[in-house]
């Protein structure tokens, strides 16, 4: 790079009178404090890859396959920051709860007289929707609550839902019975703290069920209520439970309800106060204000934490820095913080946003205030969901992509749907007590669009029983008897971003493919499909013109695809010849002749002419099998490389659907 681009650089992005003060100070022979603060600027980022990407190496794939064509598509843009701007969406169509509140899952509601006694405490679980074995079981219903305290140790909320905070008292699940001891007091220190701020919230307030909260919370006293028989009926339920507060005879009006005194309270404040002020700038807005100590937890992931688990969380010691600890290290405000948590856990709580493969949780929205046609069609379109009629998609993917291949873009008229709309894709898995961002694909949502009608198409093979969903893909990698694989998170995330951009599969994906269906001697449309794909995209993005049809190509002079076809035959001569055979030659051979092709077929070929003797129709297949034979030259390849293997197994199976086509005598299911 010229040096008088590398400078126009530094000052377009702002860059260079930093530089400049900084060399001023070196020949000060000054010190430097804070570094990390102008490295991992925004500047000095941008700037960074502005240089980066005139550099020939740039090109170069790394590791993770990825160039710095792919960091473009993602430059600027980090979870956090779309999903906060997404909040303010969601905030807009009163779609997550209003500043000062956030959503609680509730199982049962205490039931408060004036004077303050509890009359009765209620379940309030609802029956889930029957599973696939027409089964069902109660769930906790979602509660708007004021803002839960994110404060360590012991710290009551407004309006408290905790058990051990509100009734200050331990259950022994082996003995079942309460009690207000403990080894560190914390059910005393949690049931005072509850009260003291709740007493002190509450002053001035008349409301029938505010008064009956306040005279409950100066009348319980836990040491007198161990043997409470509506918590004793609890149970084992207690320790699990979250609680709301109703008034006896009028369970319509609840503590919490939107238009009460404490509501009202906490919006007043809220707003009387203003933003918060602070000497800290948020690294994702680049506003001043708090930072927070520590993140809500995200709710619904797969196979992590029940109660949630944390996107951003600091507690090691060598994690940390500059003296500062927890969360100060990420730079985030308390603002911030509440509203990236709250999108997310609104997305992933709704079902049209979110679809689960394996330990992957997958949340997709586009940036608009209704994004229902946008994620409806891309769930359909990956075999998600079905709220498109599957003859309806297919019609939608066909037409799409002849537009593509003709050089148009999709129509989107008849679609209904902004095709420049920002959309994103991400993949979320548990760690332990984290979870962990494992990609984030962001696009219009019509370049989204046309690149998975193209990964229909490539992946599209004779006897495709329409659009091939995402799920069903992953689900051919695992060894059939296996009931606890899961598809590794790199290898779910490359194939996400191979459909989602229209690039290569990953290497990978070919490999497990071609593995599963020698190891299990079995090939289906899926399997097929898929190494179609794989082997197709490799050969464009390599400017090679041949690609595998999608039905028998007679024409197809590969070695590899000749010797799958034959294998076909010959399995298929050796059907007809001795039906009902305990052991066939794809069970003795697939795997090698795969792989080796010289070392098997000779001996294939000479058995052959035995179980072709015993035929009553022979001419068939000693046409078809001479016709191979004459491209081949008599001669067999000594080994296969694994895109060789690939194309030896759609030889197979396309040979074999042609075979038992449906106007054949015989029919089989491969």
């Amino acid at each position: 790079m010229l040096k008088k681009d590398k400078l126009r650089y530094n000052e377009y992005f702002d860059m260079q009178s930093i530089f400049d003060e900084l060399y001023q100070q070196s020949r000060n022979n000054n010190n430097f404090y804070k570094l990390m603060e102008v490295i991992g600027s925004k500047q000095n980022i941008r700037l960074a890859y502005r240089n980066l990407k005139g550099n020939t190496g740039s090109k170069t794939k790394g590791t993770d396959g990825k160039t710095i064509e792919d960091i473009s598509k993602l430059n600027d843009e980090m979870l956090i920051k779309a999903l906060n701007e997404y909040y303010d969406i969601l905030a807009r169509n009163d779609k997550v709860c209003k500043d000062g509140f956030s959503k609680q899952n509730i199982t049962h509601m205490i039931m408060l007289r004036k004077d303050g006694t509890v009359s009765d405490i209620i379940n309030v679980e609802q029956e889930s929707e029957p599973d696939s074995k027409g089964k069902t079981k109660l769930q906790p219903i979602s509660v708007v609550l004021p803002e839960r305290t994110q404060k360590p140790g012991i710290d009551g909320n407004i309006v408290e839902h905790r058990p051990l905070y509100i009734f200050g008292l331990n259950y022994d699940n082996k003995s079942g019975t309460y009690s207000t001891e403990d080894s560190t007091d914390k059910a005393k220190k949690s049931h005072k703290a509850f009260v003291d701020k709740n007493l002190e919230f509450t002053e001035g307030m008349t409301s029938d069920i505010v008064t009956a909260y306040r005279n409950f919370l100066q009348k319980w006293n836990p040491q007198d209520e161990t043997e409470d028989e509506l918590l004793v009926n609890l149970g084992k339920a207690y320790s699990t439970a979250n609680f709301i507060f109703g008034l006896d005879g009028h369970p319509e009006i609840k503590l919490h309800d939107t238009d009460g005194e404490i509501a009202q309270k906490i919006a007043e404040l809220k707003k009387s106060v203003g933003p918060v002020q602070g000497n800290d700038i948020c690294a994702v807005t680049g506003e001043k204000g708090e930072i927070s100590v520590t993140h809500d937890k995200i709710k619904g992931v797969r196979n992590a934490n029940a109660t949630g688990a944390l996107m951003v969380c600091v507690n090691n010691t060598a994690e940390c820095s500059y003296g500062k600890e927890q969360a100060y290290n990420s730079s985030i405000t308390q603002t911030t913080m509440k509203h990236y948590t709250e999108a997310l856990n609104t997305l992933i709580a709704d079902k049209n946003h979110r679809i689960y493969l394996d330990d992957m949780t997958v949340v997709f929205w586009a940036m608009s205030d209704d994004d229902s046609k946008e994620t409806d069609l891309f769930a359909s379109m990956l075999g998600f969901d079905d709220k498109i009629d599957a003859d309806e998609m297919n019609g939608i993917l066909l037409k799409s992509l002849n537009d593509v291949n003709q050089g148009k873009s999709p129509d989107f008229t008849e679609l209904d749907i902004d095709k420049n709309v920002e959309f994103y894709i991400v993949g979320i898995a548990p760690n332990v007590s984290r979870l962990a961002q494992k990609f984030i694909y962001r696009d219009k949502f019509g370049n989204i669009f046309s690149h998975i009608a193209r990964h229909q198409a490539d992946i599209m093979i004779v006897n495709s029983k329409g659009n091939i969903p995402m799920w069903r893909i992953f689900r051919e990698l695992k060894p059939p008897q296996s009931t606890n694989y899961t598809t590794p998170p790199p290898l779910m995330a490359s194939v996400f971003g191979a459909i989602i951009n229209g690039t290569r599969y990953p290497e990978s994906l070919l490999e497990n493919a071609v593995r599963r269906v020698k190891t299990d001697k079995s090939v289906n449309y899926v399997r097929a499909g898929i190494i179609k794909a794989c082997i197709n995209r490799k050969d464009r993005y390599s400017k090679n013109k041949e690609e595998i049809k999608m039905a028998l190509d007679i024409e197809n002079n590969n070695q590899a695809y000749l010797c799958g076809r034959l294998f076909a035959v010959l399995e298929k001569v050796q059907s007809d010849a001795l039906p009902g055979l305990n052991r066939t030659i794809k069970d003795s051979y697939f795997a090698s002749a795969c792989a080796n092709p010289s070392t098997v077929f000779p001996k294939l070929i000479k058995l052959s002419q035995y179980h072709i003797e015993k035929l009553e129709y022979k001419v068939k297949y000693k046409i078809v099998t001479g016709e191979i034979m004459d491209k081949l030259n008599g001669k067999f390849p000594k080994t296969l490389p694994l895109s060789e293997q690939g194309k030896f197994i759609i030889g197979y199976y396309q040979q074999m659907q042609d075979l038992y086509k449906p106007n054949d005598t015989k029919t089989k299911e491969i």
